[in-house]
């Protein structure tokens, strides 16, 4: 294993950095910058980077089954991933999947933060089949992602050593849990023809205008032009619904934006207002009913009591957002 912590370069030393494993700097918006925390073997690699605008080329590898598969997830900024005529919209989908043997192109517009996995091909085969195609953007389960992210984070943070008599141990937790991960994003499988076009085209919808508090359910059918009967029709074979599609990526931009720590009534209103929910109230309903709690448990994203602070809210409001279709969302 070769841990690479606390890694800080600039100008020709970054670039030659990047270059070293695999991305090529094609443009950049002034100097490149980065800070980066890297662990690396044959049979996983995690790690956490943090550049400077700009636009990278990823090389591709050969493919094997004991190859790597990089899972690639947004914590800050606004990023694009382009691989196999698949793209991110202007807000980061909350986690990207490729193939080492893919090409890959990553533009950043400001400074920007993500957190990296390469997870052995076979092990993702072991569970999900060969078939599963889980490629390209994901919305994964938001609860699932805080888990995963709060080990990655505290990996990082300590020493990760392969001769350690725990590191197999280790890496198969990590394994695990980016499988769990992966596992929930998948629902479109099942899917073909006509409809996985609709489906493919409302996941990308979500992704751009999920953090904007107006959109819902009744415009993702207007604009993809077809009626909410038959949108639900088009979900529903994927085991879910557009509602709760919508308020999966809401919740990951909102982890996004707390990142790790014990937020403040503050922060958490501020979360709330980024990844598009109306109000406080309605972001801690949606993160209790999406891991499972009851509303008059725990509520907030980091288990924050309601108080006085979250402002009144009508029954109005309410009924006026159920009717929209963004109940919940």
């Amino acid at each position: 294993m070769i841990s690479e912590l606390d890694v800080a370069l600039r100008g020709e030393r970054a670039v030659d950095w990047l270059q070293s494993r695999g991305l090529q700097v094609v443009s950049a918006d002034g100097e490149v910058k980065i800070f980066a925390d890297l662990a690396t073997c044959p049979t996983i690699v995690i790690g956490r980077i943090w550049v400077t605008p700009m636009v990278v080329q990823i090389k591709p590898r050969p493919q094997d089954d004991n190859g790597l598969v990089f899972l690639s997830f947004a914590m800050r900024g606004t990023s694009r991933l382009n691989g196999q005529n698949e793209s991110e919209g202007s807000v980061p989908s909350p986690f990207y999947v490729h193939e080492s043997s893919e090409p890959m192109r990553v533009e950043s517009s400001d400074a920007s933060t993500r957190l990296l996995f390469g997870i052995r091909r076979s092990k993702i085969k072991a569970v999900l089949g060969n078939e599963l195609n889980y490629t390209g953007p994901r919305t994964p389960n938001a609860h699932l992602r805080k888990v995963l992210t709060s080990a990655a984070m505290a990996s990082l943070d300590g020493s990760i050593d392969e001769d350690n008599p725990g590191f197999p141990a280790w890496r198969t937790a990590i394994e695990n849990l980016v499988i769990a991960v992966l596992r929930s994003s998948i629902r479109e499988s099942t899917v073909a023809g006509p409809s996985k076009t609709l489906l493919m085209r409302a996941h990308r919808l979500i992704a751009e205008q999920a953090h904007d508090a107006n959109f819902s359910v009744v415009d993702l059918g207007q604009q993809l032009g077809i009626s909410q009967s038959h949108l639900h029709r088009v979900f529903r074979e994927t085991g879910t619904t557009p509602a709760r599609l919508l308020r999966e990526t809401r919740l990951a931009l909102a982890e996004d934006f707390l990142g790790t720590g014990d937020p403040t009534v503050q922060d958490l209103k501020a979360a709330a207002a980024y990844s598009g929910f109306r109000n406080l109230r309605m972001f801690r309903r949606a993160s209790a009913e999406e891991s499972g709690q009851a509303e008059a448990q725990t509520g907030g994203v980091q288990g924050a009591q309601p108080t006085s602070e979250d402002g009144p809210e009508s029954s109005s409001e309410d009924a006026s957002e159920n009717a929209s279709g963004s109940a919940l969302v």
